[in-house]
């Protein structure tokens, strides 16, 4: 029995509303699952955004410290020949912004003013370096100043053996190196020994000449301040890792050491002793979805112990480092009055699952049958192959009715190809007669002799197949070149037929040719016409320059005009003209090598020389009153 796709689809709609709401009323902890579940990836998406926003916070107080620096600079409103007044304005900034641990100015010549704050102590402390080196890069001094929560002078130190450069540090070479503002990598500051990243931009002056780099440190400890002061509750943490798996920042700052060098050493998740941070990592590298399709958060699900936990790894898309922040927390803390009825739940929704699939697999299975014959007709058709198939019996009335549309489609197809086919065939015809009647008009104004145009249009047609044309671009050629003394029409004839050489007037008349030939054809929208017009406007132009109207040489000047040009010049010359007598063949090829790189191409003068022998056979069929004894020997 037949059944319409309409009353399939109906009784399947049915259906599935029926296990649908079945599995809602009976299996509703699913849904609250999802609710919670949802609840739980968004808090944890506030967790992680409120820490990016508030690291996002420090970084731009150090990027706008940073430019506002250099501008100050810049401007010579702060300068380091006024270290004091420089040094001053370092403390207001650090002062402003508690989670800057230093801010410093470094000369091309190594002067360097470093204003930072002193950690550890009961009251606030700060600390200014002053190192100045003369012009032959020689430390004349180095001092270390102590001061107050006001900037007042407590101590003053000078250092006899200083090793510090700043222009062999990190902060000034990247400056330099990328031209703008910077960030570097996390590194040990070198006076406070604690790690951290620095802010840095080259600074110029006036005139645009580098004066030195000025630099804003902020510490890792600020960020990982930050983690400690949360409170995610029991079991539950928040860090950042890079994509190895080494902390950035955590809670305990501790974890985070520095080696005896200046190169910094990041734990990984495996040596904090935080076995739940290494599971909830583990966990994230079977998902994929963070590395592979560029989504900024990964939510993954994990076991430890007894418990189960959710976690969330965002990316840090502030700047240019590829940090993630990790929070994990137990699914207690979402779930806790539905855990209990969650193995039924899904035990439930299982058995409906499989029925449904069931289900759908008896109705697409009878389907998909003659769907496939459909789409193999469909794709012979996308393919140009009009090929009938053998109709299928299928239980569905439309489907079996589609095959029979297909088959009568391909019949109609196939008469319209066919039909087109006569058709192109027919344009095409008319388009080259079209051509040829217009050629024909300009040679009936010119005084040429018969069969000109046919005679260089086969000439062209064989040079241009012997310098690599296609067979369809050297047919284009072909049908172009018949127009190549289309402008002569705009020519006075008592100018083309005068017997006599032209006066200047004239022969200033007779340049306009290849202008008004263009103006003919100009705009035209089939590719021979096209062709023809930049052929006509271009057919007197010499290869050394020489020639009319616009002076272009060698490539500017097209291969179809360089080609016409010198076939053009061979049929006029062994014509007679009415102000000229035909000239023997052999000379007339002299001639066109004599001509060959000044006014001719001598690539095409040589495919001319090549093709000689088709040539001379063309005049010969297209020439009926040439006798064979005035052909060269060549060509007997």
């Amino acid at each position: 029995m037949r059944i319409t796709i309409k009353k399939a689809l109906i009784s399947g709609v049915i259906l599935l509303q029926f296990v649908t709401l079945t599995t809602l009323l009976v299996s509703s902890y699913v849904s609250n699952q999802r609710s919670f579940n949802s609840h739980a990836h968004k808090l944890m998406i506030d967790y992680a955004d409120n820490i990016i926003n508030n690291s996002k916070r420090f970084l731009d107080t150090a990027e706008a410290t940073t430019l506002l620096s250099s501008e100050l600079l810049s401007a010579d409103v702060l300068s380091i020949d006024r270290p004091e007044d420089l040094s001053l304005y370092f403390f207001q900034q650090l002062k402003q912004s508690p989670h800057i641990s230093g801010i410093y100015f470094a000369n091309t010549q190594g002067t360097f003013v470093h204003v930072q704050r002193e950690q550890g102590f009961k009251d606030p402390l700060f600390s200014r370096k002053f190192i100045v080196f003369d012009n032959k890069d020689v430390l004349t001094s180095s001092q270390l100043f102590t001061h107050d929560n006001i900037f007042t002078q407590l101590s003053v130190k000078n250092i006899q053996q200083e090793s510090y450069d700043p222009r062999d540090r990190i902060w000034f070479n990247k400056a330099l190196d990328n031209g703008a503002l910077s960030w570097t990598d996390p590194y040990v500051f070198f006076s406070s020994r604690k790690p951290g990243i620095t802010s840095s931009m080259p600074v110029y002056d006036k005139d645009n000449k580098l004066i030195g780099v000025v630099g804003v440190d902020v510490s890792l400890a600020t960020i990982s301040s930050f983690f400690d002061n949360l409170d995610l509750g029991e079991n539950s943490t928040a860090f950042v890792t890079n994509r190895l798996g080494e902390i950035i920042a955590y809670p305990d700052q501790k974890i985070i050491q520095d080696t005896a060098s200046e190169s910094l050493r990041f734990p990984r998740i495996n040596e904090i002793n935080n076995p739940i941070a290494l599971t909830a990592w583990q966990a994230l590298q079977e998902e994929t979805q963070l590395f592979s399709t560029g989504s900024t958060a990964t939510a993954v699900a994990f076991s430890f112990g007894n418990n189960k936990y959710h976690g969330l790894f965002k990316e840090f898309t502030h700047h240019e480092w590829p940090w993630i922040i990790a929070i994990y927390m137990p699914e207690q803390f979402f779930l806790s009055e539905l855990i209990t009825n969650q193995k039924l739940n899904i035990l439930f929704g299982l058995v409906i699952s499989i029925f449904a699939c069931l289900t759908s697999f008896f109705f697409i299975n009878h389907i998909t049958d003659s769907l496939r014959k459909i789409k193999t007709i469909a794709e012979n058709i996308r393919c140009g192959q009009f090929i009938k198939t053998n109709i299928t019996e299928s239980s569905f009335i439309e489907l079996q009715q589609t095959q029979y549309a297909f088959n009568n489609m391909i019949d109609s197809l196939i008469a319209s190809r066919k039909e087109n086919e006569q058709l192109h065939l027919m344009l095409e015809k008319t388009n080259v007669e079209t051509i040829t009647r217009l050629g024909l008009a300009a040679e009936y104004k010119n005084d040429s002799s018969p069969n000109h145009i046919r005679r260089v249009s086969r000439y062209c047609e064989l040079i241009g197949l012997n310098m690599g044309m296609s067979k369809d671009k050297a047919k284009e050629l072909c049908a172009a070149a018949k127009l190549h003394d289309l402008g002569k029409i705009g020519i006075p004839e008592q100018v083309l037929s005068k017997p006599a050489a032209l006066t200047m007037q004239e022969w200033i008349m007779m340049k306009t040719a290849p202008v008004i030939g263009a103006k003919i054809l100009q705009d035209a929208e089939s590719t021979t016409l096209q062709l023809a017009h930049n052929l006509v406007l271009t057919l007197h132009e010499h290869w050394d320059g020489s020639g009319y109207p616009n002076q272009l040489q060698h490539n500017d000047i097209p291969l179809s005009a360089r080609i016409v040009a010198v076939v053009d010049t061979f049929d006029t010359m062994i014509h007679p003209r009415c102000y000229k007598k035909a000239i023997p063949i052999e000379v007339a090829i002299t001639q066109i090598h004599t001509l060959s790189g000044s006014k001719f191409d001598p690539n095409v003068v040589a495919a001319f020389d090549h093709c000689l022998m088709d040539i001379l056979n063309v005049y010969k069929q297209l020439s009926p009153s040439v006798e064979v004894s005035q052909l060269p020997r060549r060509c007997g």
